[in-house]
């Protein structure tokens, strides 16, 4: 088969978006399969075009074996609802065109949102060119932007909210990362059989306690500190405002201290904050390979897993909660409703309210003085809870599967399976 991948972020962006579409592509390619990947040219989460992309609009590629084609993208650095709305439909309007004229039929395309105009932009190929459409929800539009938000004209929630229907109601199945994702998403189709869960999941091999660098915690000066990491996006969605105002109520404490690995939009503001405050037990870090990740992951104490507080993020279960537990460290999730039960259903961390300062302050102070022998229980049933349940080959492996099973033919007069 030749199963098109549409994605408006990839590798070597890190994310997880990015690690996700990676992994299904290569392992659609080691069974056999054609797979291509369709994406923009890489800027996320900056908002600028690496140099060797810049003055051309098309690119064509091989990694891992597959073929990846990039497009251009109207990326900027000034993170605005308009130039937000012009980076969206760049990639739209780019992929479409490419995708339209990809080498060889496309079988099956995968689109995967957010943003929305993404599936817009699978689903028109998947419409000319007569194949399956599967759009692969990771986050619920606009639900997540309005949590947020980011967009403050109700013009755009209603066109967004348009926009989720449409594609609901035409794709041929719709994979969700969460349960939650899955409830809303049936409650909005007919045929609700084909909404199927496909969670995310941990990189067991990455993510692997046993890659330690022991001299890395000396390089760093955290000898002797009980170290609290979070590392991903710096995003309005994490609520890493709280996280700040915890560390200002723990300066009396010397030996804990924050260490924010990684980048985004909120990332300067909240160093200033960190400065104004005089925050001498915060340490930020830029953006590092998910390798070198997993090494600071496994160097800390306690591992992060933060979101802001509202009843639509009950949904959500962030990627990285997944790759946490798998590290055998404890977690500190600031995440409700599903995140949560997956937390206590491996007895792998603690729970502190979304967006408390200090309900994280006394979290932290409570591993603090749990014994040492209790904290590594706790990682310990946090990997071996992954290993059993979210591994992302078995996420990958579903994956495969669901699409060898469209493999018949489709009634190109009607773009739908024959």
């Amino acid at each position: 088969m030749h199963i098109l991948f549409v994605t408006q972020y990839f590798t070597p962006e890190v994310g997880a978006t990015q690690t996700r579409i990676h992994e299904f592509a290569r392992a659609c390619h080691r069974r056999g399969h054609r797979v291509t990947v369709l994406t923009e040219f890489p800027n996320h989460p900056h908002g600028r075009i690496a140099p060797e992309y810049r003055r051309r609009l098309v690119t064509r590629e091989t990694l891992d074996g597959f073929t990846v084609l990039r497009v251009w993208v109207k990326a900027s650095t000034d993170k605005t609802l308009w130039t937000r709305l012009a980076f969206y439909g760049s990639f739209a309007a780019m992929a479409a065109a490419r995708g339209l004229t990809v080498r060889g039929r496309p079988d099956v395309v995968v689109a995967t949102s957010p943003p929305l105009p993404v599936g817009l932009a699978g689903w028109l190929i998947a419409r000319v060119r007569g194949a399956h459409f599967v759009l692969d929800v990771r986050d619920l539009w606009p639900a997540a932007v309005e949590a947020v938000g980011a967009v403050p004209r109700r013009a755009v929630l209603r066109v967004a909210g348009a926009l989720e229907q449409f594609l609901y109601r035409r794709a041929d199945r719709i994979t969700a990362v969460t349960r939650g994702f899955v409830r809303h998403i049936r409650a909005r189709v007919v045929d609700p059989e084909r909404v199927l869960w496909l969670s995310n999941g941990a990189a067991t091999d990455l993510f692997d306690p046993a890659r330690v660098d022991p001299t890395l915690r000396t390089r760093l000066g955290l000898d002797g500190r009980f170290v609290v990491t979070f590392a991903g996006l710096h995003g309005m969605a994490q609520g890493l405002d709280a996280v700040l105002e915890a560390a200002s109520r723990l300066q009396d404490r010397p030996e804990v201290v924050f260490v924010f690995i990684g980048d985004g939009p909120a990332k300067a503001r909240l160093m200033a904050s960190a400065a104004r405050l005089d925050l001498a037990n915060v340490r930020f870090l830029p953006t590092v390979p998910p390798a070198e990740a997993a090494l600071y992951l496994t160097a800390s104490d306690a591992l992060l897993v933060p979101l802001r507080p509202h009843p639509a993020f009950d949904t959500f279960v962030p990627s990285k909660l997944y790759d946490f537990l798998a590290c055998a460290r404890p977690v500190i999730l600031m995440v409700d409703g599903e995140a949560r039960e997956i937390l206590e259903a491996s007895g792998a961390g603690v729970f502190s309210p979304p967006g408390s300062a200090d309900g994280l302050a006394k979290a932290v102070l409570g591993l603090l003085e749990t014994p040492e022998t209790d904290r590594r229980r706790m990682g310990a049933q946090g990997r071996a809870y992954v290993l059993a349940n979210y591994t992302r080959a078995e996420r990958s492996a579903r994956l495969v599967a669901l699409v060898e099973a469209m493999g018949v033919p489709v009634d190109r007069g009607a773009g739908r399976p024959a």
